[in-house]
């Protein structure tokens, strides 16, 4: 999904939006926006050890949590900011009566879509919910970390009033569950208590559980705060066939199911070597040591790969093991946290090359102009020399002095539109070059791939001054 302009942007993320037409009488019209806006902050870091991995990590997972649920915000109390009427400029000034019929003939949508946009990181010295803005949610997000223990805490911000704050201290490698628990709740606050629950069982226990890609936990699962709606559920064990059934939930109901899982096949070896080594091995969303390192007798089926370094960088994969390929070998090259490093090619941002190439396609064009106008001084010492004699009368020395010319005319000629051609290239790579930059502006930028074969997911966002855009691949 992508959104162009930022005027639409800007006209579109409000909490109420009003158009101000002309009317007759004492006739008024109220239009509602179609979207939430959420500004998801990236994490502040604070206390005795920075690991500035956390912020990363953190604000990914909530996004990811987010994700289920965002086609469904309810309106809350976000009123309109103003109503287009005739006779007084606000809904304030209206009397009760005429208000409540103006409302009531253009009422509120119950249910709209949420938009999350990332955002840099608050000032270190925000708190919560001051002076935020009020047409939008906000959440904001602090880690303190202290050896093993990391402590969250989030606020969920209507404008400056604080909806939600909660904080828990997990393990490092608890970190998703932590996070779950933290943004479980602020679920019920954007849907206004308008959710369903689930509570899934397994035998064996201990079985993975994912809802549309998204990890729930181990089984027994009780999960509440969920979107109603229809959800792909996944159940994964290890030694065990994996169930998928598709799912619909509906508000205020619990979805309760148990699965018997079969043996599966098993056979499976799969051999993981890193640069950096020690990279931290996750398959599924089970924990399986340190690389180098060669994993025996795996369940053959589908899995997704997470190898993490934290500090140096990770890397997604989706692996399938089959009877006919029942061994794998994985050797992979550590990205960078991509929201930590700065984009760009062999070195340099995309902005030093926007730069780079446009000052080179300007100096090419003034190159370009240049030999354009040397070209025409040939003509013109021909002109001067030449001028009023007849080629009969041209002398050796004539002859000779026109050949010279003519072929630095030509040879003039090439240098110039060589140097043209060469302008508008470098031309069109600054312009490349500009949007790489923009759309590389968020610090909140995520690609990872999805736990399906060749399919990637890519999200991206610029922030221009107080506005924003984002866009939303598949491929």
């Amino acid at each position: 999904m992508s959104r162009s302009p930022i005027l639409f942007i800007a006209a579109f993320i409000t909490g109420s939006l009003v158009h101000a037409q002309p009317t007759n009488g004492n006739t008024g019209k109220v239009i509602w926006s179609d979207v939430y806006l959420l500004e998801l902050a990236r994490p502040g870091l604070e206390g005795p050890e920075t690991k500035a991995y956390l912020a990363g990590v953190t604000q990914n997972l909530i996004a990811d949590e987010l994700s289920l649920q965002r086609s469904a915000v309810t309106r809350g109390k976000l009123s309109p900011l103003s109503i287009e009427y005739s006779l007084q400029p606000t809904h304030d000034a209206l009397p009760a009566d005429e208000r409540a019929a103006l409302l009531a003939r253009y009422a509120k949508p119950e249910v709209l879509p949420l938009k999350i946009v990332r955002v840099p990181a608050l000032p270190a010295d925000a708190k919560d919910c001051a002076n935020r803005k009020d047409d939008r949610y906000t959440l904001s997000t602090r880690i303190r970390a202290a050896g093993t223990k990391v402590t969250l805490h989030v606020a969920l911000c209507q404008g400056p009033e604080i909806l939600h704050a909660q904080s828990t201290t997990v393990d490092e490698q608890e970190l998703v569950a932590g996070v779950t628990r933290l943004v479980n709740p602020i679920r019920a606050k954007l849907t206004g208590d308008n959710f369903a629950s689930l509570k899934i069982e397994t035998n064996p226990e201990h079985a993975s559980v994912y809802l549309d890609d998204q990890f729930l936990g181990k089984t027994p699962v009780n999960y509440s705060y969920l979107i109603p709606g229809k959800y792909r559920l996944v159940v994964k064990h290890e030694g065990y066939e994996s169930q998928a059934v598709n799912i619909e939930t509906r508000s205020g109901a619990v979805f309760a199911q148990a699965f018997t899982l079969s043996p599966g096949k098993t056979g499976g070896r799969l051999e993981l070597v890193t640069d950096p080594p020690d990279a931290r091995i996750y398959l599924d969303a089970d924990y399986k040591g340190k690389t180098p390192k060669t994993l025996e007798n795996i369940t053959l089926g589908t899995y997704r790969l997470h190898l993490l370094v934290p500090e140096k960088g990770e890397v997604y994969k989706t692996i399938t093991l089959t009877e006919t390929s029942p061994s794998l070998k994985v050797s992979e090259t550590l990205t960078d946290f991509v929201d930590q490093r700065q984009s760009g090619l062999l070195g340099l941002s995309y902005k030093t090359w926007y730069y780079m190439s446009l000052t080179t396609s300007a100096v090419f064009f003034g190159s370009g102009i240049a030999f354009y106008v040397w070209r025409d001084e040939a003509q013109e010492q021909i002109f001067g020399r030449l001028s009023g004699k007849s080629v009969s009368q041209y002398t050796a020395e004539d002859n000779a002095f026109l050949a010279e010319q003519n072929a630095a005319y030509a040879t003039r000629g090439s240098y110039a539109t060589a140097f043209t051609v060469s302008a508008g290239f470098f031309a069109v790579l600054s312009i490349y070059f500009y949007v790489q930059h923009l759309l590389s502006a968020d610090e909140g930028i995520v690609m990872k791939q999805k736990p399906k074969t060749e399919e990637y997911e890519i999200r991206v966002g610029a922030m221009p001054g107080n506005q924003g855009i984002s866009a939303h691949f598949h491929f």
